[in-house]
């Protein structure tokens, strides 16, 4: 007994300088182990949109609290990605595209965020009508629409049948399926827009190249921002071809021939109603009037 009791009278400093550590050490694995089994049953759903986050306990977890939140959205859009098709995911990927080139640059773009792109609007290949086309064009049809092409000489625009393929841009003829112009992308140089509300962009070609002869295409479109995202895409995938290049401008000139013709996009006023019309004001402009966005 004397010995065990000299034993203690010798430890017991040891005992009470490890206490408190032991103690603040236990209460601080209590305080985690209820912290992280609460965040788990309060998770917030598996919707990458979900902004939710359950509020923390304590403010010393404020870091690892931040750390965590981040790294359930990462895991929960890898979740959400994983579902994808290829072909759903090349969907997501031009939408993806389309905000880089126009969000907060285009007026036009916040109506488009919402419709699908299709691609293909007028089924080209079941339509008999088109059968001598769509034989004439030998790649896959990655977009196919009307468009106006716009006359240089009064502003007025003649429907045309517009084919986009990884190597060309073909315009025909919407009632016959003629074949009006053939244009390889290695051809083009860039493309202009505005930055309204309206459906015009340019066609520039470039200079020295044999689809220049005729000059660039002025033309407009109910699925502008489709057209050009697809464009850029291509470019962009392509090893053999530099990016194109994306002009947002409410003044560009447009090459028609031999001549330069400055194309300016002014707010339209309340008397001209709701339509987007082009006027010829001299050989040089072409006026497009807007209607003032909501």
């Amino acid at each position: 007994m004397i010995v065990l009791s000299k034993v203690r009278r010798e430890y017991r400093k040891f005992f009470r300088a490890n206490a408190g550590k032991k103690i603040y050490n236990f209460t601080i694995q209590r305080i985690m182990q209820k912290y992280f089994l609460g965040l788990k049953s309060k998770l917030p759903s598996m919707s990458p949109i979900d902004k939710t986050w359950p509020a923390r306990p304590y403010s010393f977890l404020d870091g690892v609290h931040a750390e965590l939140r981040r790294i359930f959205h990462l895991w929960r859009c890898k979740k959400y990605r994983s579902q994808f098709t290829e072909e759903k995911k090349a969907v997501y990927e031009e939408k993806l595209e389309a905000s880089e080139l126009f969000k907060d640059k285009k007026a036009l773009y916040p109506s488009s965020v919402r419709q699908p792109f299709k691609g293909d609007y007028l089924e080209i290949s079941k339509n008999p009508k088109y059968q001598k086309l769509s034989s004439a064009v030998d790649e896959k049809i990655l977009l196919a629409d009307v468009v106006n092409k716009i006359n240089r000489a009064n502003g007025k625009g003649s429907s045309r049948l517009f084919l986009l393929t990884k190597k060309n841009v073909v315009l025909a003829d919407q009632k016959t399926g003629q074949l009006k112009a053939n244009v390889p992308l290695t051809d083009l140089a860039s493309v202009s827009t505005s930055t309204q509300t309206d459906g015009f962009f340019a066609l520039k070609l470039k200079e020295g190249s044999a689809s220049a002869v005729k000059g660039d295409f002025l033309l407009s479109s109910d699925h502008l921002i489709e057209i050009i995202t697809k464009l850029h895409r291509i470019g962009s995938m392509a090893a053999d071809r530099e990016k194109l290049n994306i002009d947002i401008s409410d003044e560009f000139l447009v090459q028609f021939k031999q001549d330069k013709v400055c194309v300016k996009f002014i707010q339209g006023s309340p008397k001209n109603g709701n339509s987007v019309s082009c006027k010829r004001k001299n050989n040089r402009l072409l006026e497009v009037s807007v209607p003032a966005s909501s």
